[in-house]
C-alpha cells in the first residue's frame, strides 16, 4: 500500500488556480471559434440578405425606369463596389425570359448549380464556402405590384429571378450592440463555467472532507465514546493534521479519564478502593453482602507526634494487611483518614470480627526501627438495606461505649438518633430563642501564685435542666448558618457577668470566621470600648481553620490592642504553622496543645516537646498556657517545666460562677 501524499492548502488553491486559468483559455477558444461561426453563420447571413434588399431595391427602381438587362448589369457592377470583394449576379426566371428572352451565359449556370435552382423556387439560401473564405447568398426576387406593369405573366409573389451575392468572410458588418450582446452572454457563460468548477474543485477537496470531519466530531460527541476515531480521506495537509490532532487528543483524554475514573475509585494513598467505590459496589451488589466500618484509634497522636510521612505510611502498611486478611471473601476500602471498611461477600459474624481484632493485636508495623501496634474500633451488619449507614451506626455506638466492637441493631439506631443533626438544629433553635445557651467558665490557676486568677469562657446549651457540651451542637450551629449567634450571646453574657471584678481575667474563643463577620467583630470592640477593665480580657484564636491571611488577622489584633486585650494561639504544638503564626502575628498568650500535656507524664517526646515550647516562648515574653491537666503529675511535671498557667479537670471544672481561689 503507497502512503499518500499531501498537499497544503496553499498547494491546492494554487493548483486550482492553474487549473481554471487553463481551463478558462481552452472556452476561451473555443467560445472565440463559436462566437467566428456564430457570426457567419447568423450575423453573415443577415448582413448578406440587407445588402441583397438593397441591390433587389435598386435593381427594381431602374427596371421601373424602363432600363435594359445591359443597363442593369452595369448598375450591379458599380453595386459591387460598395463591399470590397463583393460579387453579384442576378439570374432570369422562365416567365421573365418568356418576355425578355434568354441570356445563354445566365441560363447554363442556373442549369449548373442546384442552388440557384432551389432560390428559384422561393428559397433564400445562405452558404460559406470555408477554403475560399467567401460568404454565398441566393435571394429569390419575388413579384411586387409594381413589377406585374412589365411582367404580365406573373403573379404576386411568384419569383422573377435570383440574386447571387458572394463577399469574403473578413468583410462581415456586425453591429455594435449584436456584438455586446454576444460578448456579454460569453461573459455570463464564461464565469458561470468558471465558477461552478472552482465550487466543484472546492467542494470535492476541501468542503466535504471538513463537513464529513464535523460529522465524525459530532458523532463522537453524541455517542460520548472516547474509543471511536474520525476518518477523512483527504489528502489536505491541513485536514490531515486537524484529523490528527483530533484524534490525538480523544486518546489523551481517553487516557486522562481513565486515569480520572482510577482515582475516583482509588484512594491515592492506600491504592485499595475508595469511599465512591464502596457506594458504586454496595448498589450494584446482587449478592447477601456484610460490612464492617473500622476507624484506627488514637491514630491523630501519630500523627501530631511522629508527623505525616510515618502517619501515611502506616495506612498504607494497614491498608495492605487488611488486603491479605480478607482476600477473595471481600474488598478492603479507606473511607478517609483512618477510617476503613471491609466488603464481605457473607454474612459474618462475632467471631469474624473478633478474629481481625486478634490478628490485628498480633500485627507489628514498621517505620524504620520503630515497631506500631495498631488498635481499632469496628462496627459491622449483615444482609441489611442502608448498609454503610447501619454500620456506620454501629461504628460510633462502639466508640461512644468505649468497646472495640459494636453490630447493628433497632437499638442503636434510635439511639444515634438522638445525635442527630437536624434534632440538634432543633435544640439549638429552641435554645436560642428561650435564651438557654449559657456561659460557664473554665478555671485556669496561676502556677506562681497558686490561685485562681484566670477564666476560659466555654458555652453550655440548656434543656430541661441537662446540659449539654459544644460537641452536640457546635458543627449542627455552623452547618445552619447560627453559629456567629453562639460567639455573640458569649461576648454580651462574659462582659456581663464580669463587669465588676477587676481582678479577674477572662477569655473569649473567637475563630477565623468570627474575625469576617462584620456583626461579632462589631460587638466585641463596641463591647470593650465600654468595658472598665479591658485589659482583662484575652481574645482566644481558635484554629479551626488554616490561618493565611495575615494581613487580616493583624488588623483585628491592632483594632483589639487599642483597648489594652490581650491575644492567645490555642492549641500551640499541633503542627509547625504555630511557629509561623507567633513569628506573624503580635499575640501574647500560646495554649499547649492538648495531646502535648496528657502525653507528657508518659512520653519523653512530649516533655521535650514542650520544654522547648515553653523557652522559646519566654524568649519572645510570651505566656504559657498548659490545658488538660488531668492530674498531680502533669501538673508537677508543667511546674517544673515553668508553665505559667494550668487548665483542666484537675484545677477546676467548668462552672456557671467562678471561684475566685483555690
Amino acid at each position: 500500500m503507497t502512503e499518500k501524499k499531501f498537499i497544503s492548502n496553499g498547494t491546492l488553491i494554487a493548483r486550482i488556480v492553474i487549473f481554471i486559468l487553463a481551463v478558462g483559455l481552452i472556452i476561451a477558444f473555443v467560445s472565440t471559434e463559436y462566437l467566428k461561426k456564430t457570426a457567419v453563420n447568423n450575423l453573415a447571413s443577415d448582413d448578406a440578405k440587407k445588402t441583397a434588399q438593397l441591390v433587389f431595391e435598386t435593381m427594381n427602381t431602374r427596371m421601373q425606369e424602363g432600363w435594359t438587362k445591359k443597363d442593369l448589369d452595369k448598375i450591379i457592377k458599380r453595386l459591387e463596389h460598395i463591399r470590397t470583394g463583393m460579387s453579384i449576379a442576378s439570374y432570369r426566371s422562365e416567365s421573365v425570359e418568356e418576355i425578355f428572352g434568354v441570356v445563354p451565359r445566365d441560363k447554363k449556370v442556373v442549369d449548373s448549380d442546384p442552388m440557384i435552382q432551389r432560390s428559384m423556387k422561393g428559397e433564400e439560401l445562405f452558404h460559406v464556402d470555408e477554403e475560399k473564405g467567401l460568404v454565398r447568398f441566393l435571394y429569390p426576387m419575388k413579384t411586387t405590384e409594381n413589377c406585374i406593369i412589365c411582367h404580365s405573366n406573373s403573379k404576386m409573389g411568384e419569383v422573377n429571378g435570383v440574386l447571387d451575392i458572394s463577399f469574403p468572410q473578413s468583410d462581415i458588418k456586425i453591429s455594435l450592440d449584436t456584438m455586446s450582446y454576444y460578448f456579454i452572454a460569453l461573459l455570463i457563460g464564461f464565469l458561470s463555467i468558471l465558477s461552478y468548477v472552482f465550487f466543484l474543485i472546492i467542494n470535492l477537496k476541501m468542503v466535504k472532507p471538513i463537513v464529513k470531519l464535523t460529522n465524525e466530531i459530532e458523532k463522537v460527541e453524541q455517542s460520548r465514546d472516547l474509543s471511536k476515531r474520525a476518518e477523512i480521506d483527504t489528502n489536505i495537509k491541513e485536514l490531515g493534521i486537524l484529523q490528527n490532532s483530533f484524534n490525538k487528543l480523544l486518546e489523551t483524554i481517553k487516557y486522562y479519564y481513565d486515569k480520572l475514573l482510577e482515582t475516583i475509585y482509588t484512594d491515592e494513598l492506600t491504592n485499595v478502593a475508595n469511599y465512591s467505590r464502596l457506594l458504586k459496589d454496595i448498589e450494584t451488589s446482587s449478592s447477601k453482602i456484610s460490612l464492617a466500618s473500622l476507624d484506627i484509634n488514637s491514630f491523630g497522636k501519630i500523627n501530631r507526634v511522629y508527623g505525616a510521612r510515618v502517619a501515611d505510611s502506616l495506612l498504607v502498611d494497614f491498608a495492605s494487611f487488611l488486603t491479605n486478611y480478607i482476600g477473595n471473601e471481600g474488598r478492603v476500602y479507606r473511607l478517609y483518614g483512618d477510617e476503613f471498611a471491609l466488603l464481605y461477600k457473607k454474612t459474618i459474624s462475632n467471631n469474624d470480627i473478633k478474629d481481625l481484632i486478634a490478628k490485628l493485636k498480633e500485627k507489628k508495623f514498621y517505620y524504620k526501627d520503630i515497631d506500631f501496634t495498631l488498635d481499632i474500633t469496628v462496627g459491622y451488619v449483615s444482609g441489611e438495606e442502608s448498609i454503610l449507614e447501619h454500620a456506620n451506626i454501629a461504628l460510633k455506638s462502639a466508640k461512644n461505649s468505649y468497646k472495640q466492637k459494636a453490630e447493628y441493631n433497632e437499638s442503636l439506631k434510635i439511639k444515634d438518633e438522638d445525635n442527630n443533626h437536624l434534632v440538634w438544629a432543633k435544640k439549638l433553635e429552641r435554645a436560642i430563642k428561650n435564651d438557654k445557651l449559657v456561659p460557664y467558665f473554665m478555671p485556669m490557676k496561676n502556677v506562681k501564685s497558686g490561685k485562681i486568677d484566670k477564666y476560659e469562657t466555654l458555652i453550655r446549651l440548656i434543656e430541661d435542666d441537662t446540659v449539654y457540651t459544644p460537641d452536640k451542637f457546635m458543627e449542627v450551629s455552623h452547618a445552619s448558618g447560627k453559629y456567629h449567634i453562639i460567639t455573640q450571646t458569649v461576648i454580651k453574657k462574659a462582659f456581663e457577668y464580669f463587669k465588676d471584678m477587676d481582678n479577674i481575667k477572662f477569655s473569649i474563643n473567637f475563630a477565623l470566621s468570627d474575625i469576617t463577620n462584620e456583626q461579632t467583630r462589631g460587638l466585641l470592640i463596641e463591647s470593650l470600648k465600654s468595658f472598665k477593665q479591658s485589659e482583662n480580657v484575652i481574645i482566644e484564636l481558635l484554629e479551626t481553620e488554616e490561618i493565611s491571611d495575615f494581613e487580616l488577622l493583624n488588623r483585628f489584633i491592632n483594632e483589639v490592642k487599642q483597648y489594652g486585650a490581650k491575644i492567645a494561639i490555642d492549641d500551640f504544638g499541633s503542627g509547625y504553622s504555630n511557629f509561623n503564626y507567633i513569628l506573624n502575628l503580635d499575640v501574647d498568650i500560646v495554649k499547649l496543645d492538648s495531646s502535648l500535656v496528657e502525653n507528657i507524664y508518659t512520653d519523653q517526646s512530649s516533655a521535650v516537646v514542650v520544654s522547648n515550647i515553653v523557652r522559646v516562648a519566654k524568649e519572645l515574653g510570651l505566656t504559657v498556657v498548659a490545658e488538660k491537666v488531668s492530674n498531680e503529675h502533669i501538673e508537677r511535671i508543667l511546674t517544673i517545666h515553668e508553665v505559667d498557667y494550668l487548665q483542666g479537670y484537675h484545677i477546676g471544672m467548668p462552672n456557671k460562677n467562678i471561684v475566685k481561689e483555690r
